[in-house]
């Protein structure tokens, strides 16, 4: 199933302005590419105005290896190769400062895991065994190093450069067009390519596509251009890019554009409207490739997993602790390969005027790339609001109106008035004269009522139920508690007068607007009803926002508080048997974070930290009984018989299900 684990720490950034600069951070942090895959366990990561840093992953995030460069360089790429049986690797970075780049190349020992630590000092450079060092023609925007002894720079005037290991230049290529935007490597049909990108003005733009020759035979041929486009009104200011599987994604304000490569034509747009909520100054946007079809977006603090085939947001995690989150560098997989789980690694800063900055690891799981995945998911459904279309009845209503009732109706509110109060303390005929005056079918609001809005007329009416009935209110009152222009100032005091009247009670919680939070909350701390409390919680949670659920909560008194918590862990009350639970639960870890545990007495903490250990328990009893479920052994039905795949092999298992499945099957499961 696809999920978004909360993210974990690799490490704190220094303290660097541009790296606490949201605009600047995806640029000024490199992540090395090569050896970024889902199963990686060391990462290599160029961190302007400190250093090259190797880390690893498990059993716990470490730093393995560190290069420093001085506090003015800026890291525009970073690349590593790891040669297969040799205990050396390879590294190659790029530095600017005062507007000269610098190439640089490091050869260093690998790091053995198996190898005893030695404290928790950092490491040092002793284990590089060379270094060579040259200065760039221009700016620097991507490195590549083969497995042939070669290195591919690409600089922003458009140049392609061959070097050796030792940073002698082989060969030059010039593309013809400067400003280089964009470049990606990747494999395909057993060849490997690079696609670039070029700005040009008036909006234009120049695609290439080449090939890249790693034969050290032929160094002229490094890299053969295949196709060259050049495309218009394409403007690329304040645009993000990213490529996947043939697939080419540029991201403009709230829109994906979505090209298909080599001849780089557009398919289709996608809105998102997480981004569109949002004004361009307040949002802080990141996206990446995931696994075919699907990205990681991120808007602010949160991230979402989304498959652009269905338009669809398969999960979803908000992290509260933190202002921002951009994504660095993920590791995208194939689903031919059988892999579902992946990796993805993004910088995150905290809140506050002096924030910090730390590299963080983020575990995704892309789910099965099926359709099953993005069912009920959709985030486009916002796209048909503008295009809303009458519908005729499917069948004839008697009771429908004519068409000259079906124009605006105006009544004579002084009249009507005036007959209410004629009618006394008579309950009958104090709804005969409100439902016939106005034509009211129902005994609640509906559509065809949309006409009383006369704001005054429903003051007086509600002052004078109040004044003229004590014991029985009419059914006239009920059907304003259901009417969304119920005045604001008549809900005040509206609960407290209606506690002798249960039904009354109830509708008002459900169905009347604009409730005081204040009064809710003494409601619902003060009342013993399990079905009223969650109607009371649902309705909080419904209108108004956390921070001031919070802010009211701090102004109730300590004794009410603890009535409602000792209330809602109480084994006996009926709460446990309402669906709808889980929301006086939320309700009750809002109380809780707004006091603070120290605030309560002994024997209240006591058996809230008892309540809490015993729904831990549960949730971890279903997440084993659900594990058990998702890994069982695969059934298949082969020459009428059941066959069960128990070999301890998994490729042999594997093998088993793809001779025995039949094309089409159908499983069943025994719960």
């Amino acid at each position: 199933m696809p999920s978004l684990s909360q993210p974990f720490r690799l490490t704190i950034l220094p303290k660097i302005a541009s790296l606490s600069n949201f605009a600047l951070q995806s640029d000024y942090i490199q992540v090395n590419d090569s050896t970024f895959s889902p199963t990686t366990n060391k990462i290599t990561i160029g961190i302007s105005g400190s250093s090259v840093s190797q880390y690893i992953v498990n059993p716990t995030p470490k730093l393995i290896f560190n290069f420093p460069i001085p506090s003015t360089n800026i890291v525009t790429a970073c690349n590593v190769f790891e040669q297969k049986g040799s205990s050396e690797e390879t590294w190659c970075f790029a530095t600017m400062a005062n507007k000269t780049s610098t190439l640089n190349l490091i050869n260093k020992n690998q790091y053995q895991t198996n190898e005893e630590e030695s404290g928790d000092s950092a490491p040092s450079d002793s284990s590089v065994t060379s270094e060579f060092k040259i200065k760039a023609d221009d700016h620097v925007v991507d490195i590549k190093i083969l497995n042939k002894k070669k290195i591919i720079v690409v600089l922003k005037n458009g140049k392609i450069q061959t070097y050796d290991f030792e940073l002698k230049l082989l060969n030059s290529i010039n593309m013809a067009y400067n400003n280089v935007r964009f470049v990606e490597h990747f494999h395909e049909d057993g060849k490997d390519f690079m696609f670039v990108l070029c700005d040009l003005e008036n909006d234009k733009v120049c695609l290439k596509l080449f090939q890249i020759n790693e034969n050290i035979e032929t160094i002229n041929d490094s890299a053969i251009e295949l196709t060259s486009t050049i495309l218009e009104n394409f403007p690329l200011e304040n645009a993000k890019f990213c490529y996947q599987f043939g697939k080419f994604y540029k991201l403009t304000d709230d829109k994906i554009l979505v090209y298909s490569l080599p001849q780089f034509q557009f398919q289709y747009s996608i809105t998102l409207p997480m981004i569109t909520d949002l004004k361009e100054g307040e949002r802080v946007v990141s996206f990446k490739p995931i696994s075919p079809n699907r990205i990681l977006l991120t808007v602010n603090n949160k991230i979402y997993l989304l498959d652009l085939i269905h338009n669809s947001i398969l999960s979803e995690r908000e992290l509260t602790h933190l202002k921002t989150f951009q994504l660095l560098k993920t590791a995208v997989v194939d689903t031919n390969i059988n892999q579902n789980r992946t990796l993805a690694i993004g910088v995150s800063t905290k809140f506050g005027s002096n924030p910090t900055s730390s590299l963080e690891l983020l575990n995704v799981d892309v789910g099965t790339s099926t359709i099953k995945d993005s069912l009920g998911k959709s985030f486009q459904t916002s796209s048909t609001e503008n295009n809303v279309q009458s519908l005729k009845s499917l069948f004839d209503d008697e009771n429908d109106y004519s068409d000259k009732k079906k124009q605006v109706k105006n009544f004579n509110y002084e009249k009507i008035y005036k007959e209410l109060v004629d009618s006394k303390n008579d309950v009958t005929k104090f709804d005969d004269i409100f439902f016939k005056s106005f034509d009211i079918k129902k005994e609640y609001y509906t559509e065809k009522d949309r006409f009383i809005y006369n704001h005054e007329f429903l003051v007086q009416i509600i002052d004078l139920i109040f004044e003229t009935f004590k014991e029985e209110y009419p059914k006239t009152f009920t059907y304003l508690l259901t009417d969304p222009l119920f005045p604001l100032e008549r809900t005040k005091g509206l609960l407290a007068r209606l506690n002798n009247h249960p039904r009354l009670f109830k509708q008002a919680i459900v169905t009347c607007p604009n409730l005081p939070l204040n009064e809710l909350l003494a409601e619902l701390f003060t009342i013993s009803n399990g079905e009223l409390s969650l109607d009371i919680s649902l309705r909080i949670l419904q209108d108004y926002t956390r921070d001031s659920i919070k802010k009211e909560l701090k102004k109730l008194p300590k004794i009410e508080v603890e009535n409602f918590i000792e209330f809602i862990i109480d084994e006996e009350s009926d709460i446990k048997d309402t669906t709808n639970a889980p929301h006086l639960f939320q309700l009750l870890s809002l109380v809780v974070d707004s006091i603070g545990l120290f605030a309560l007495d002994n024997a209240v903490l006591e058996r809230l930290s008892k309540y809490i250990d015993e729904q831990v328990a549960i949730a971890q009893s279903n997440t084993e009984l659900w594990h058990l479920l998702d890994y069982s052994n695969v059934l298949a039905y082969k020459n009428d018989k059941f066959v069960t795949s128990t070999s301890k092999d998994s490729n042999t298992s594997l093998k088993l299900q793809e001779e025995v499945l039949p094309k089409y099957s159908v499983e069943y499961l025994d719960l």
